[in-house]
């Protein structure tokens, strides 16, 4: 009898837990507030205004999927609430323990991270690269060889420096860092040679300083591939579904080349064909 009711407490603990990760659009509904995650140092893909607004290309997806949640629900508005979270850790488990909805920032999706959490469609692809100064570059991977290298720690950038210096046996050292506005730093300061991380987030950090051009320099060839998308809770299948149906609508049609443009074009990063090819290829019907 004893073994029968801890089976049982085992079972309805974990269909509770199940249920707790299925109810977002309940909540929702109850409160009128869809809370959604983003790092505020990623521009253009989430990033503070002059206003500190949260704004970018990540933060216009969730705007419009948090429009289809409230066509969804037939709610007259969803509020949106918006935490900033810098460090992968943090923003994984601010999704696992529900402290948010969803993460709008630049996630790359891995099969690990599936594990703990879920991701919509594809929002975004890019590869991790190394943006150095000018009188100093860093163009190919070679000359990573003997270079002090900035990286966020815990990021899939991280490992594939890692991999760089077992594969090619190179003396890189790595300055591990909490944020991208220290990478910045770094580098500007002359105490690191290079700052790693995908070269979407590195076209943002560079994109604000009018003299970008003549300061900066990025490796020519990307080191890997960084396919992006919005962090979900596990299991959320109906919530994950509106994210999906929102985000297919939008590749339907010329809306998300706009916000290409809005965030990427007129910096001059130009739509690649990789990204092209993603947005035709989720375009899922109904």
């Amino acid at each position: 009898m004893r073994v029968l009711l801890a089976v049982c407490l085992v079972l309805s603990l974990g269909f509770a837990n199940a249920e707790n990760h299925a109810d977002t659009l309940k909540r929702v509904a109850e409160t009128g507030e869809l809370r959604v995650g983003f790092v505020p140092d990623a521009p253009p893909l989430s990033f503070l205004d002059s206003e500190g607004k949260a704004v970018g290309y990540s933060i216009d997806l969730c705007r419009h999927i948090a429009s289809a949640v409230r066509d969804e629900l037939e709610l007259e508005k969803v509020d949106i609430v918006f935490t900033p979270l810098v460090s992968m850790e943090d923003r994984m488990s601010a999704i696992e323990n529900g402290a948010i909805d969803i993460e709008c920032g630049a996630s790359t999706v891995t099969l690990s991270r599936r594990k703990r959490v879920d991701f919509t469609l594809m929002t975004f692809i890019t590869g991790s690269a190394v943006l150095s100064r000018k009188t100093d570059s860093i163009g190919i991977i070679d000359d990573l060889d003997n270079k002090k290298i900035a990286v966020l720690g815990g990021t899939t950038t991280e490992d594939v420096m890692r991999r760089a210096i077992e594969v090619n046996d190179f003396k890189i050292k790595l300055k591990l860092i909490s944020s991208h506005d220290e990478g910045m730093q770094l580098l500007n300061s002359g105490k690191v040679d290079g700052y790693a991380s995908d070269r979407a987030m590195l076209i943002g950090q560079v994109f604000r300083n009018e003299n970008a051009k003549n300061e900066y320099a990025l490796t020519r060839t990307a080191l890997s591939f960084e396919p992006y998308a919005m962090m979900i809770p596990r299991g959320d299948t109906e919530f994950r579904l509106v994210a999906d149906r929102a985000l297919a609508s939008l590749f339907r049609d010329a809306r998300i080349r706009r916000i290409y443009q809005n965030w990427f074009g007129r910096y001059g990063e130009p739509l690649s064909q990789i990204v092209e090819a993603m947005y035709q290829f989720q375009a899922v019907g109904e």
